[in-house]
């Protein structure tokens, strides 16, 4: 049985991310509820997990539930007698494909790789005429970049334990590998600690259990959650509960309500400071599923010879502590951070950031100033993220244009692509807890970061991709009630789009 050509043809086209290397096949595989899926890896539990994942998602998308059969041998996954050709030389992430009339598999060198070619081959399933068909295909396909990441930004709104782990289901199936949580800000301490006082104000931080809970979960989905624990500014909400250690910052207002205080920081001269910064270390590095750490460093109100002083301290602390748990970490600093010690300029990675209202170049004074120039040079080993997408101001629903945010994450994508130290490219997230308004962003961030675009205009085609897969996806186009959170902005819950009540003092507007 073979697909409509024009259903066909567009499923082929539609893949998200992008392939490497695709060459279609002149028969379809039909399927039908007796066909099993057989999976194997090396463990069960994850050829278990590969297996019911792609199971669970051609039911939800198609009511048509395959079994499941698993064995301990290599990555493979197959219905049928199809055999995919060798990954071994496709890398961790990398994978191989094949349907034919004969039947489907897929072939990887880690549970990763063959989590990312199962996604790939449930975006191969339509409703032909009288079955779900999968388009004949052969794949051979790895990513660009070894980190595709998304941000949470928890340190300024609530979010749930239930709505990250749905973002965490949409993000893998476009095989994002990264989800960047940021644990605190000004505004919100996102995290209850056992060991310190922080989040112990906040009705809605997570437990140190619900975080265990997060990474296990985003890990069996192929993502790592990588902390960003704000070390130096960005700290009004450590003062909450430690307002010796805590200093500067300024006045936002916010209309009918109190206002914040924004862009204070830890005292870098205080030794309780970093008293207080191991503690945060020794809870988050023994759960870290890889061993990025994001430091923060941002944005401080101090000179530049102080924050330079602060970092030279700073880096072996964080030494300390992951030796303490026998971790290896390796920091990530904005790069508008004072520069890298010399130690340590092998493994501090420094991420670039602008956004949808910024140009990616150098030429634009703010990324003169984090050292684009230097970083993009030949011959430079420095290791390098790239942070873009959407900004975002002080008042509700304040994101960029979408066009922008999309053309933003292309420009950085194509900038990195010949360098080799940079390592991957990260969608942000600011201020508002309404993630599926970001959740474009991030599927461009997955494709972009797969295999980066070409020059040229890219939002609307790109676009339409990402809508049509969205409403694929259940989590996206249908999402449970339980697992939406209710709106909040800067801290504050929202009411009708506007201002309503502070969630760390309750105050309600008047």
């Amino acid at each position: 049985m073979r697909l409509d050509e024009t259903i066909r043809t567009g499923l082929l086209a539609d893949l998200l991310p992008r392939p490497q290397q695709l060459t279609p096949r002149a028969e379809d595989l039909p399927l039908t509820g007796e066909l099993p899926i057989r999976v194997s890896a090396p463990m069960e539990q994850e050829a278990c997990f590969v297996g019911q994942r792609l199971a669970d998602l051609l039911a939800d998308e198609f009511g048509l539930r395959l079994p499941v059969v698993t064995a301990t041998a290599e990555y493979a996954l197959r219905l049928g007698q199809a055999a995919a050709a060798d990954p071994s030389a496709l890398g961790e992430e990398g994978y191989t494909l094949r349907v034919d009339g004969a039947g489907a598999a897929v072939r990887a060198n880690s549970a990763q790789g063959l989590l990312w070619g199962a996604m790939t081959l449930r975006q191969l399933a339509a409703r032909g005429a009288e079955r779900v068909v999968l388009a004949g295909v052969e794949i051979e396909d790895r990513p660009h970049y070894r980190w595709r990441a998304l941000m949470v930004d928890a340190g300024r709104s609530p979010n749930s334990l239930a709505q990250i782990k749905r973002i965490v289901r949409i993000s893998s199936a476009f095989k994002l590998n990264a989800l960047v949580y940021r644990e605190g800000d000004d505004e919100l301490n996102s995290v209850r600690y056992r060991t310190n006082k922080l989040g112990s104000l906040n009705p809605c931080a997570l437990s140190m259990e619900e975080i265990i809970e997060l990474v296990d979960y985003a890990r069996q989905h192929g993502i790592a959650i990588i902390p960003e624990i704000e070390s130096l500014g960005h700290s009004t909400a450590k003062g909450f509960h430690y307002p010796h250690l805590v200093s500067g910052g300024f006045e936002q207002p916010y209309e009918g309500l109190a206002p914040h205080i924004r862009k204070s920081h830890l005292n870098p001269r205080d030794p309780r400071s970093y008293e207080l910064l191991a503690s945060i270390y020794d809870e988050w590095f023994p759960i870290l599923p890889s061993p990025l750490v994001h430091l923060g460093l941002d944005e401080v109100r101090l000179s530049e010879e102080e924050q330079a002083e602060h970092l030279a301290r700073l880096l072996p602390l964080v030494d300390e502590v992951a030796a303490r748990h026998g971790v290896s970490v390796s920091p990530i600093v904005w790069a508008d951070a004072p520069p890298t010690p010399a130690a340590y300029a092998s493994r501090v990675i420094r991420c670039l950031w602008a956004y949808a209202d910024s140009e990616v170049s150098v030429e634009f004074e703010h990324l003169a100033h984090q050292g684009m120039g230097e970083l993009g040079q030949a011959g430079c080993t420095q290791p390098v993220l790239m942070a873009g997408g959407s900004s975002s101001l002080h008042s509700p629903y304040t994101r960029s244009p979408d066009e922008d945010v999309f053309e933003n994450l292309a420009d950085w994508a194509r900038w990195g692509a010949d360098k080799p130290n940079v390592l991957g490219l990260m969608a942000v997230q600011w201020s508002g807890n309404m993630l599926d308004d970001w959740v474009p962003d991030f599927l461009a961030a997955a494709d972009d970061g797969w295999q980066p675009p070409e020059p040229g205009p890219v939002y609307g085609p790109q676009m339409a991709r990402v809508r049509r897969h969205l409403a694929r996806l259940a989590d996206a186009a249908h999402p449970n009630p339980a697992e939406v959170d209710r709106h909040a902005w800067d801290g504050i819950w929202l009411r009708d789009g506007t201002w309503y009540e502070d969630v760390m003092s309750g105050m309600r507007r008047a």
